[in-house]
């Protein structure tokens, strides 16, 4: 016997997420490229000059709830927050992971998504079931459907916009979804919502007790606080929170979150719209150097190309950081780059490499 061996099976061969090193030129993380003004930062550092860091963190996050709270139009009690949304997905996991006759608890997942709804999953011991999106990642509400009917998942992760192709789902679709006879719940991840120009689904919420929407500060200007946040009905809420870990968003983020929110808010919104407007006409650019773009509601798009493995290989060297999915073998990500949308003038920068 090894200590190996006591090692979850599925975790043995699976890939830690991994991070590569960042660029002259950061179009790699989604992350903002717009760093945040001084009256900002001024109002972050005389917020978090006054936490006592000699104190654990309000486990409730009080503040931060109730302007958060506000700010989304929603009731504060409904609200669970994580250190970022990775960990909510580990508190979903772990909280509606029981067996059934069959096995492992299965999770549906539409593919190829946010990596980390699968990690979780398999880390919490529960199964994972992909359901592949249409030709062109396109939102293939049939193949869902189908696949709620037949697996009984317990869990059902459906990110709009997705990460990484960008698909939307219709409004209409997730409610259809939503109004299937089952007893998954379903994750609605927003985390790039700001981007998209559709309303939130918050309001879905209340209309049904198994959906919850997963948001988060990282993806509009945020991402060093960790930051995540779901917003579910109250029966809902209190099994996760037997779940979610005391005092998991430290006293840092929760100070820096609230002065931002309070006193810097409008500025999260202009950027996004900022970064939607670049996200498009970077797109055509792309399509001009003969690129297949997909439709993005994000800050990112997803564009495909033979000589993907290297184009990402001269882009680096010349300090320009992009996502390559591009494997060397055949899948659905086979010669596609995501391209997170930067400034106009690192945008420029990356066209004029390309070109």
């Amino acid at each position: 016997m090894s200590w190996r061996d006591r090692v979850r099976a599925p975790l043995r061969t699976a890939s830690a997420y991994h991070v590569p090193p960042a660029g002259a030129v950061k179009l790699d993380a989604n992350e903002s490229p717009f760093p945040l003004s001084e009256q900002a930062r001024a109002a972050i550092a005389a917020a978090v000059t006054k936490v006592e860091l000699h104190r654990y963190p309000d486990p409730r996050a009080g503040a931060l709830r109730e302007v958060l709270a506000a700010r989304l139009a929603v009731d504060p009690a409904q609200l669970v927050f994580g250190n970022g949304s990775d960990e909510l997905i580990a508190v979903l996991c772990g909280t509606f992971g029981e067996p059934d006759e069959r096995g492992p608890a299965r999770v549906l997942v539409p593919s190829p998504s946010f990596v980390m709804f699968k990690i979780e999953a398999l880390t919490h011991g529960l199964l994972p079931v992909d359901v592949p999106f249409g030709a062109g990642f396109v939102a293939d509400e049939a193949a869902l459907i189908e696949a709620l009917r037949r697996e009984r998942p317990s869990l059902v992760f459906l990110a709009t916009p997705n990460n990484p192709t960008g698909t939307v789902w219709p409004r209409a679709s997730l409610e259809r979804i939503l109004a299937e006879p089952s007893d998954a719940i379903i994750i609605i991840d927003e985390a790039y919502v700001a981007y998209s120009g559709e309303a939130s689904c918050l309001p879905l919420v209340a209309e049904h007790e198994r959906c919850v929407v997963m948001q988060t500060l990282s993806k509009i200007g945020l991402a060093g606080l960790r930051t995540g946040y779901l917003y579910a009905q109250p029966a809902v809420v209190a099994e996760l929170e037997k779940a979610r870990p005391p005092y998991n968003l430290d006293s840092l983020s929760q100070a820096a979150a609230v002065a931002m929110l309070t006193h810097a808010g409008d500025e999260l919104t202009r950027h996004a719209e900022e970064i939607a407007a670049e996200r498009d006409g970077l797109a055509v650019a792309l399509a001009d150097l003969g690129f297949e773009v997909f439709p993005s509601g994000a800050n990112f798009v997803l564009c495909r190309h033979a000589d993907a493995l290297n184009i990402d290989k001269k882009l680096r060297a010349a300090g320009i950081a992009v996502r390559c999915f591009d494997r060397g073998v055949v899948d659905p990500l086979q010669g596609c780059l995501r391209i997170t949308i930067g400034t106009d003038t690192e945008n420029a920068t990356l066209l004029a490499a390309l070109r």
